[in-house]
């Protein structure tokens, strides 16, 4: 009977442990090196140190919720880079090359905004097919930006080029961690 009740109470002791918020935060950053660091192998864009970064806050979490909080920074990224092409368009004489460059890369936004909302959609579903080729067209608009001024023989303004460049590299974070799923 005493060799019961410790083995009990040493079993609600381990559980109790194994519960509190520091043993929580560590499992928390265990799945998140470790998938950092299987994205990062499996794909030499994955900046292993910006993933690590962009996920340690959601301790806790499993693959299928890093796959949903991996898309976060990606929302204001494209706003933020959308927006600045809006104000370089807007300053760009009309039926210039850089305005219909802008306007391309607007639409290109666009798209990836909606694109982006798709992948997100299809990870709450667990159709991670589908979020892969959603997330695959929102990590391209940045490359796809770039090219309309190359087209055109210009230069990507520095105010996009700065933008273009992060919103890539989450991109591919967020679409190698859906690949692992």
């Amino acid at each position: 009977m005493a060799t019961l009740c410790g083995s009990v109470c040493f079993l609600f002791v381990i559980m109790v442990i194994a519960s509190s918020p520091a043993a929580v935060a560590a499992a928390g950053e265990d799945i998140v090196e470790e998938t950092c660091g299987q994205c990062s192998r499996s794909n030499p864009n994955v900046n292993y140190t910006l993933c690590v970064s962009s996920l340690s806050g959601y301790p806790g979490a499993d693959l299928h919720g890093l796959a949903l909080f991996s898309t976060m920074p990606l929302r204001s990224a494209l706003a933020t880079i959308a927006s600045e092409a809006r104000v370089l368009r807007d300053r760009a004489p009309p039926g210039s090359p850089p305005r219909s460059c802008l306007d391309s890369c607007l639409e290109v936004f666009r798209d990836a905004a909606y694109n982006l909302g798709n992948a997100v959609a299809a990870i709450e579903s667990w159709r991670y097919g589908d979020a892969k080729t959603a997330m695959s067209a929102t990590t391209d608009a940045p490359v796809t930006c770039e090219d309309e001024f190359k087209g055109q023989g210009m230069a990507t303004p520095p105010a996009i080029k700065a933008r273009t460049k992060p919103l890539f590299q989450h991109g591919v974070i967020s679409l190698a961690i859906i690949s692992l799923l």
